[in-house]
């Protein structure tokens, strides 16, 4: 199916299953998509910056050009899920606590993708980011705590103001200029 510039209401939407599904131009204005999955869908331009994604469910879904912003994607399932092109400030990242809270079980994004996004300001607490790719993105006063990060790649994404706290950094790959810039925000210089 395929959906194309069209605002979306919560009743027609909330709870349902879309599979194999395009999306383009479409909006979700206040939306709450509690209980509701995508498969396979692809959302192009879309804005999505409003809707209250928790219990939700994404899986191989791609999200080019369009705004995720502001969000708290808190018991948010994503599977597979490129978020390449997308505009993503401010958004919050991390797994509900359990019933015993284990903090060794961690908020896997380790199978997506977020190359060329813009995720400023964003916050990612208790993640697994093994592998994951953010090349070329904007991450300027990003904030990672309490991540792996093992074998991450930040080839050419501006970390400027980025923050790793207590993060697993084991084989993870920066060019120079992220270099310079994760040693200024642990308090390094260069002194030429």
């Amino acid at each position: 199916m395929h959906y194309k510039n069209k605002i979306f209401a919560e009743k027609e939407i909330r709870g349902e299953h879309f599979l194999d599904c395009q999306f383009s131009g479409c909006a979700f204005p206040k939306i709450n998509l509690k209980f509701t999955a995508f498969n396979n869908c692809v959302f192009t331009a879309c804005d999505l910056s409003s809707i209250d994604c928790e219990s939700t469910g994404f899986a191989n879904c791609s999200f080019p050009e369009s705004k995720l912003s502001n969000l708290n994607f808190l018991a948010v399932k994503f599977s597979d899920c490129d978020f390449s092109g997308a505009m993503m400030q401010n958004c919050v990242f991390e797994k509900r606590p359990g019933k015993n809270d284990l903090s060794a079980k961690k908020f896997s994004l380790a199978s997506c993708k977020f190359e060329e996004t813009d995720l400023s300001g964003s916050i990612f607490f208790l993640c697994d980011l093994t592998g994951v790719s953010f090349r070329n993105s904007k991450l300027e006063k990003a904030g990672f705590e309490k991540c792996i990060l093992r074998k991450a790649n930040f080839t050419g994404a501006t970390i400027t103001g980025a923050h790793f706290t207590d993060c697993t950094i084991e084989k993870t790959i920066l060019d120079f200029q992220g270099f310079i810039h994760f040693g200024n925000s642990h308090g390094f210089e260069l002194n030429s």
